[in-house]
């Protein structure tokens, strides 16, 4: 049990600490109110449900061995990433601001959720994390290896949920008080485009210098 409780920790510790999938949570929580970061963070978790059946079932050891698949995905999620940025800076004139008194989304509910796994996906941090962590949680003297890492991942689901939440609540909120204000509206979508660009300048910083994000 201690060594549960010690994991569940560490993986409310990751959630916490700035990283590319809890930055794009509050740049759509900001940008499109609280619930459309609640909806990015159910697609992140959905995404981390691959990354959770590749390691329990020993593919990720696999893909370990391809490096440069690694860094072929890190690429995409910087596109990705490069391509919200823009289409957020294309729409910064004529979209409204996200978050209102009601709660009311700009986005439709199943694109965001499909951001969250693209994004998820695309990180392959959360993989290398399975890889270099989840093992020194497990032990192999219960058996049942398959079904010790599924339940790991689950606890990093949880924690990652709760982390997750309370950002995109944090960013809905924040929206909504500057939301008062005159400009606040092309204010909020200039940086949420920012938060973008940043990750996915930082990704490719990370890649041309031979390095994964951390």
């Amino acid at each position: 049990m201690k060594k549960y409780v010690t994991f569940f920790l560490l993986a409310l510790a990751l959630g916490i600490a700035p990283g590319p999938d809890v930055l794009f949570v509050f740049a759509q929580a900001l940008s499109h109110g609280a619930m459309a970061g609640t909806w990015v963070t159910l697609g992140l978790c959905t995404g981390l449900t691959v990354h959770i059946a590749l390691a329990a079932f020993g593919v990720a050891a696999i893909l370990k061995q391809y490096p440069k698949f690694f860094t072929a995905l890190t690429w995409c999620g910087a596109a990705y990433l490069l391509y919200l940025g823009i289409l957020t800076l294309f729409h910064a004139r004529t979209q409204v601001v996200a978050a209102t008194d009601t709660g009311t989304m700009t986005q439709p509910m199943a694109i965001l959720y499909l951001r969250g796994i693209i994004m998820n996906l695309c990180n392959p941090k959360v993989m290398l994390f399975f890889i270099a962590l989840m093992p020194r949680f497990i032990v192999p003297e219960r058996g049942r290896i398959a079904l010790q890492f599924l339940f790991l991942g689950c606890l990093f689901i949880l924690a990652t949920l709760l982390v997750f939440n309370l950002v995109a609540i944090g960013g809905g909120a924040l929206s909504v008080w500057l939301a008062k204000f005159p400009s606040a509206s092309l204010c909020l979508q200039l940086i949420s485009a920012a938060v973008m660009f940043g990750i996915a300048g930082w990704i490719a910083v990370l890649n041309l210098r031979g390095g994964r994000p951390s």
